[in-house]
């Protein structure tokens, strides 16, 4: 019986560890590297706007130095965000 117990236990774990590849099976792994390279960028845009966020909390920033800080990154920000939007159509 205990035998029976460590075949299926046996069995449960192997099914475990190899579920990443099941799941990912019918996927395309070939990823646009535009597309890679502005999900970077925008991510470390909205890095940046995190981090004049704290700049200003912080007293590194005046307001008004933020405010124009601000709506620069962010208009980048919606740039990078059209050209993904822009390439992400392009594949449908």
């Amino acid at each position: 019986m205990t035998l029976v117990w460590f075949l299926i236990l046996l069995v449960l774990v192997g099914l475990f560890v190899t579920m990443p590849f099941w799941r990912n099976r019918g996927a395309s792994t070939a990823e646009d590297p535009e597309i890679a390279a502005l999900q970077a960028a925008r991510e470390a845009k909205y890095r940046e706007i995190r981090d004049a966020e704290m700049d200003r909390e912080s007293g590194k920033l005046s307001e008004q130095d933020f405010n124009e800080l601000d709506a620069e990154l962010r208009r980048e920000a919606v740039d990078i965000l059209d050209r993904l939007e822009a390439l992400k159509g392009k594949e449908s």
